[in-house]
């Protein structure tokens, strides 16, 4: 493929997008493997459970973000770029409504903010600045590939939305009892990956394929890990619930898509 359809990223892009990686790598694994030194200090209060869900979450962004930064070309950039927009922008948009759980004198509070505030106008620039780039390959899904990322984007997205509209209904399902705050900052979890499954049925290159497929996999299973471990320690998860099950199944879900974009990025002929 001529470098010219995939064009080199900006390098404030790679170099923001390089920072976002290593924030994302402290946050995140942090949080996932050594809660009690890292939930100190964390922006708000969070329980354990909450602890191991936000560092799964941080770590499967990270593995986007990291996709990104290592290739730096518009392909997977197309996919990634707007995924950290809406992640982001959300984010910060519900820690300004939720203002009151945040104690201003800390300076982690701060940095949250700043972060919150660059990352997405970063991101809402550069979308703007290459939006009439064309895919960088214009191959499309197959018929089955394109309905099952229909799929995907419809339950992802739907689901999203109900947890930042409704979210004590929406949160019902959920293993541990969350509040409005953690319940309406889930959303992402799903929103997100909505977004790129939409953006992936016009067309993927083998790179948006394997940097896709990679995310769902962290997402998909990280979170099923990291319940099942705080849950050895807490005993507190009522495992007959449907609801559980529900929530299990959606991850899951997301899991076995991301396992199959894999494999899509193994059959591609492209090398982009």
């Amino acid at each position: 493929m001529n470098p010219v359809s995939n064009p080199k990223i900006s390098s404030v892009l790679r170099t923001l997008t390089l920072v976002e990686v290593v924030v994302l790598f402290l946050a995140g694994c942090g949080m996932f493997f050594l809660p009690k030194v890292v939930t100190p200090f964390w922006p708000w209060t969070v329980a354990p459970f909450n602890a191991s869900f936000l560092g799964a979450v941080y770590t499967a962004a990270m593995i986007a973000a990291a996709m990104q930064t290592a290739y730096a070309r518009w392909s997977p950039t197309r996919i990634v770029t707007p995924m950290i927009f809406i992640f982001t922008l959300i984010i910060m948009i519900l820690s300004l409504v939720h203002l009151d759980r945040f104690d201003l004198q800390r300076p982690e509070v701060w940095i949250w903010f700043l972060l919150y505030m660059i990352i997405p106008i970063n991101a809402g620039v550069h979308i703007l600045k290459y939006r009439q780039l064309p895919p960088a390959d214009t191959t499309p899904p197959s018929r089955f590939g394109k309905y099952l990322l229909l799929v995907q984007g419809i339950l992802l997205g739907v689901y999203g939305m109900a947890l930042l509209t409704i979210p004590s209904a929406a949160a019902s399902i959920w293993p541990w009892k969350i509040d409005v705050f953690h319940a309406q900052l889930y959303s992402v979890t799903f929103l997100t990956p909505a977004l790129g499954a939409f953006l992936l049925v016009k067309a993927a290159s083998k790179f948006e394929w394997f940097s896709m497929g990679l995310t769902q996999c962290a997402l998909g299973s990280f979170p099923l890990i990291g319940l099942s471990v705080v849950d050895a320690a807490e005993k507190r998860i009522n495992w007959d619930s449907t609801g559980v099950w529900i929530w299990v199944a959606l991850f899951l879900t997301i899991l076995v898509i991301g396992l199959w974009m894999l494999g899509q990025a193994r059959m591609s002929k492209n090398n982009i």
